[in-house]
């Protein structure tokens, strides 16, 4: 298991090499951010910017609110 660290809030994330390639992408428990795998040995993570329009509406339940 190898470690990342978030780069836009510093959280140590635990990540099997085994799990992940170029292009993967992981959400950061600490602040929500998406993040992709940009390099494998030894694995690096950015901040990928979400386009809210590129999020399907199948994926928001306006009943998960209420």
């Amino acid at each position: 298991m190898n470690t990342v660290m978030c780069p836009e809030c510093g959280e140590v994330i635990a990540i099997n090499p085994d799990e992940v390639e170029l292009a993967s992408r992981l959400v950061c428990e600490g602040c929500y951010s998406t993040l992709e795998v940009v390099a494998e040995d030894p694995i690096e993570v950015a901040v990928v910017e979400v386009d809210p329009d590129e999020v399907e509406d199948d994926d928001y339940d306006e009943d998960d609110d209420i």
